[in-house]
């Protein structure tokens, strides 16, 4: 099993804490790097980029979300934030990564029909342009099912997914956004998920718990995606060190690492 966890985006834990943590960790092998406030800055830092790559670890990217919004009806925000996350993908080849996770957009008219047409035309012409550009540099851009609050575009995973088949881009699965969505563990296999975000809730918070401190079935979903060949990575996507030991002895009583 590839494990990988986030650096605690929710928390201004210094990077180099977080590196120091993971490396020590002998069951984490990859480290996802939120690369938004407060490391927007990283690509401008080169003795930063020289000691992330000090470490033994791999690395995943989670392109900026706050404030960013390729599904933008107002083209210079959608055009700023195409190139705010392209910076995500300058970064991944900086740090040898071929992985950069995507949030797809949100809008506050999810009421209109009419108008969110408009918008997901726009968030998957958006999507194209910044896959293309990460596929010109070699680099992978899975784009992430939201979970479900107010504004934010794609909850639903089968609207993702044939969004991404017609651009020809790859998911990140969030499982525990798909079930704030009302979606089960036997809902959410697609041969084109590419990463996996894992923590848990109570199916209605998005509260990225740790795992089995929820209600979502976590053997089952283990059992689906190795019984289908899934061999990416399955990153722990929590807000501290306490909920990633808490998730990682949870594994080991499922006798999976």
């Amino acid at each position: 099993m590839k494990l990988g966890a986030s650096i605690f985006p929710r928390k201004l834990i210094p990077i180099e804490e977080s590196l120091d943590y993971f490396e020590s960790n002998r069951y984490i092998d990859y480290m996802e790097i939120f690369h938004d406030y407060p490391n927007r800055e990283i690509n401008d830092e080169k003795e930063l980029i020289d000691l992330i790559n000090s470490y033994n670890l791999k690395y995943t990217v989670h392109a900026p979300f706050i404030e960013v919004n390729p599904a933008s009806i107002n083209p210079a925000l959608s055009k700023d934030s195409i190139n705010e996350i392209k910076r995500s993908i300058d970064l991944a080849n900086e740090l040898d990564s071929d992985i950069v996770v995507i949030h797809p957009g949100r809008s506050i008219f999810d009421n209109d029909n009419e108008y969110m047409d408009e918008v997901y035309a726009i968030a998957e012409d958006s999507l194209k342009t910044i896959g293309d550009y990460a596929k010109d540099n070699g680099v992978i851009t899975c784009i992430e099912n939201l979970p479900k609050i107010r504004g934010f575009m794609y909850q639903d995973i089968y609207q993702l997914q044939e969004s991404l088949e017609r651009i020809n881009l790859p998911m990140t699965l969030d499982i525990g956004h798909a079930y704030t969505a009302g979606f089960a563990v036997d809902d959410l296999y697609f041969k084109n998920i590419k990463h996996i975000h894992i923590h848990d809730n109570d199916g209605v918070h998005d509260s990225h718990l740790p795992w089995g401190e929820g209600i979502i079935d976590f053997k089952r979903f283990f059992e689906i995606f190795s019984k289908n060949g899934y061999d990416g990575i399955y990153n722990l996507e929590l807000s501290s060190k306490d909920y990633v030991e808490k998730s990682i002895q949870y594994l080991k009583g499922l006798k999976l690492i």
